[in-house]
């Protein structure tokens, strides 16, 4: 026989707590009233006859309550808070409480059905997204198996369906990797900015650790090998992470440009007037989170130099695909030039970050994957065949189990949010 003293502030609650603990079978042994509320003692799985011995009765007498008396010691504990209401606020307000309608109670079941009833919604939703998804499998499997395909390497369901509806039919199952690949690479958009040939003045933005520092370190020095490192002038910007200038200008040193400082919308202004003699002046800003609250200040303070300096938006690969929507979501509050595609090398799938360019059409303008200066990095207009052959090489080291349900509501939710 389980035992257990309950104390609440009335006897609602305590019965509450005993239904919650015990069950619907437990009993009341005793109840009392306490300075404190209501204590209760309860019992499951009792004894009648021991509990009886135990506290000296006899047969005939009953000191244990019954599920059956819950009810009323309920109702008396209800009664003895009206009675507390009369003492305490006079004759006057209890008649205007009393007239009033009782409060609805809802029952404690109610709860218990509803939670039943999501349960079996989500659970037909997800037979359902099964169904639907085994009728376009039998109905064009070739498509169903580009789907899977394009699934592997981190393709994101709506930039799937949107190339597939491109293609058309597929009709050669000997194609179902080329023809999907090949409008990928396609569909990516990519840029020449010109950095290289004719300069100007860049500000690399985005999250911390996306490699920001590193990118301008590979652009100065391949710079600096076709023009001359004195055509260069690095600023740093970042006036938050600990040793971010040393980092930038022990880059600078090995060939043999200047680094400049700025901690301020203001400072950078009067530093970039300062430079107008270079050629080629590259910004490294502080990293940021998407969700930082002080992003949007920032991005509108670097907003204020949108009539010279052009934006490249710095993207990690191994990045998530969630997180890069919100990334690409939240930087674009100031006029972007392209994006520059970081560790590569270092990414499972890449079809996330394709997916995040296509869905935004922001053109990729730099892909890295290494950290090997100045040989890691490449103009994207000149590597989108060989970006999207990385995509499916990946598959070589990572290749992610995807089971029949997690396509089912890859696909179906998209073909759901796009009806």
């Amino acid at each position: 026989m389980k035992i257990k003293r309950y104390l609440e502030k009335d006897m609602r609650n305590v019965l509450k707590r005993v239904r919650e603990e015990q069950g619907p079978d437990a009993v009341i042994l005793s109840n009392r009233r306490v300075e404190d509320g209501i204590e209760v003692i309860a019992a499951v799985d009792y004894d009648e006859s021991l509990v009886r011995h135990a506290m000296g009765t006899a047969p005939d007498e009953k000191p244990i309550i019954n599920q059956a008396v819950l009810r009323e010691l309920a109702d008396k504990d209800r009664e003895a808070e009206r009675e507390e209401v009369v003492e305490a606020t006079g004759p006057e307000v209890v008649a205007a409480t009393l007239t009033a309608a009782p409060p609805r109670e809802v029952p404690d079941d109610l709860d218990d059905i509803r939670e039943e009833i999501v349960s079996l919604r989500g659970m037909i939703d997800s037979r359902l997204s099964d169904l639907a998804w085994q009728a376009t499998a039998e109905r064009d499997p070739l498509r169903a198996q580009a789907l899977r395909n394009l699934a592997r390497i981190g393709v994101e369901p709506d930039t799937a369906q949107m190339l597939l509806d491109r293609i058309g039919p597929l009709e050669d199952v000997r194609r179902l990797w080329q023809e999907p690949l090949t409008e990928l690479a396609r569909t990516v958009p990519v840029a020449d900015s010109g950095l290289l040939d004719e300069g100007g003045t860049f500000a690399f933005i985005g999250p911390t650790g996306v490699g920001k520092t590193t990118t301008i370190a590979k652009l100065a020095a391949r710079f600096a090998m076709q023009h001359g490192a004195d055509q260069i002038a690095l600023v740093s910007a970042d006036a938050y992470r600990v040793g971010a200038k040393e980092h930038l200008m022990a880059f600078a040193g090995i060939i043999g440009a200047k680094v400049y400082s700025a901690s301020s919308s203001a400072e950078l202004r009067s530093t970039l007037m300062r430079l107008d003699r270079y050629r080629l002046i590259l910004i490294d800003t502080e990293g940021r989170s998407q969700r930082d609250r002080e992003l949007a200040n920032r991005l509108a303070a670097w907003g204020d130099h949108n009539d010279r300096v052009r934006y490249f938006l710095t993207l990690s690969a191994a990045t998530q695909a969630a997180s890069l929507e919100e990334i690409v979501t939240s930087f674009r509050e100031v006029p972007l030039e392209g994006a520059v595609i970081t560790k590569i090398d270092e990414a499972a799938q890449l079809g996330c970050v394709l997916s995040a360019l296509i869905r935004h059409d922001l053109p990729a303008v730099w892909l890295s994957d290494g950290q090997r200066i100045p040989e890691d990095i490449y103009p994207a207009a000149r590597k989108r065949i060989w970006l999207v052959n990385r995509a499916a090489e990946c598959l070589e080291h990572c290749d992610p189990k995807l089971d029949e349900t997690d396509l089912a509501d890859r696909y179906n939710r998209t073909s759901a949010a796009n009806a």
